[in-house]
């Protein structure tokens, strides 16, 4: 059986299509870089990597291709984004509406795209974004509320497919991306304020994904699966407190 990571180039889809090599048979690893999901792919057994860009006309059915061309699909990773800071008042249209291609749009797109196996688990990355309205940050925020509505109703429409459909949502997550956007040092001051005195790790948003991949999460569809180390229980405080 088959699993499709997409975004398997980044850090926390380079940590899914590693976690989830453990579980199925084979891991098609899809990228828009494809030297990213060659590295990626260079260190599972029984990979194949694949250049794919979520904001293409026929992203979905290119992925879909390749994916039946090697087997039924057990687990679909969804792991891309698109986000630009930015005042809102300064935002673009081509900004708001990339973040939604990339975003819900690229994911609906990539799971109707499948072809998946019974009891097929799919998987999109969420994020705090989806419920807390972080300023400078519309069009992330609005993608990824909107992609927690394609969450819920996938779930709800396929169900009697026996396809089951889930969001994983990790807090604040030290990957590479983090570092060229903060810098290494400015990164690790930010992380000694967080809750747990630490970012999280991309294997353990990975971990969570491969629990909703597994048969221990059999009767779990339509839940939001937050790694986030209390980060999101920490954000309501009294000023001056």
């Amino acid at each position: 059986m088959l699993a499709v990571v997409v975004g398997a180039g980044g850090g926390i889809g380079g940590a899914c299509a590693r976690t989830l090599a453990q579980q199925y048979d084979a891991v098609l690893c899809v990228d828009r870089d494809l030297a990213a999901a060659r590295r990626t792919a260079a260190e599972i057994d029984r990979a194949v990597a694949l250049a794919a860009d979520a904001g293409e006309v026929g992203f979905g059915r290119l992925v879909g291709d390749a994916a039946a061309a090697i087997g039924p699909v057990g687990c679909a990773v969804y792991a891309v984004a698109y986000e630009e800071h930015a005042p809102a008042v300064d935002l673009s249209r081509e900004s708001l509406l990339r973040s939604l291609l990339i975003g819900p749009v690229g994911a609906f797109e990539f799971f109707r795209g499948l072809t998946p196996a019974p009891g097929a688990s799919y998987i999109a990355i969420g994020s705090l974004h989806e419920t807390q309205p972080f300023a400078n940050c519309l069009g992330y925020n609005a993608a990824h509320g909107a992609l927690g509505q394609v969450v819920r109703t996938l779930a709800h429409e396929w169900a009697d497919r026996g396809i089951r459909v889930n969001a994983v949502v990790p807090g604040w997550i030290a990957t590479p991306g983090e570092e060229d956007l903060y810098g290494a040092e400015q990164l690790a001051a930010a992380g000694r304020l967080l809750p747990l005195g630490r970012h999280g790790r991309p294997e353990e948003v990975a971990a969570a994904v491969g629990f909703l991949a597994s048969e221990a999460a059999g009767y779990i569809s339509g839940s939001f699966l937050t790694v986030d180390g209390a980060l999101s229980s920490s954000l309501a405080q009294l000023r001056g407190v």
